[in-house]
């Protein structure tokens, strides 16, 4: 009995340690945070990417509205072609 108690105590260890080694492998595999650090310079450049993305954004918008709003007025001009269709 001696030494069935002794191999079920190697055995437990080794499991121990199995799980441990997993947790650190895991430790080691998260990536931690980095953060960019920018120059005064860079910064303004970046703003004025940002703006005229901006911009760009704003004029897409403004397309798409006005393509809207002649898919409309030409709806409203075949209606008005066709009065009997309902």
């Amino acid at each position: 009995m001696f030494l069935a108690t002794l191999f079920g105590k190697l055995q437990e260890h080794k499991m121990k340690l199995m799980r441990l080694n997993q947790h650190e492998e895991n430790d080691k595999k998260k990536k931690g945070i980095a953060l960019k650090v920018l120059s005064s310079i860079q910064e303004e450049s970046d703003r004025e990417d940002l703006s005229e993305i901006e911009e760009n954004d704003d004029f897409s918008f403004f397309v798409k509205r006005f393509n809207k709003f002649l898919r409309n007025k030409e709806n409203q001009r075949k209606t008005n072609l066709n009065p009997n269709k309902k």
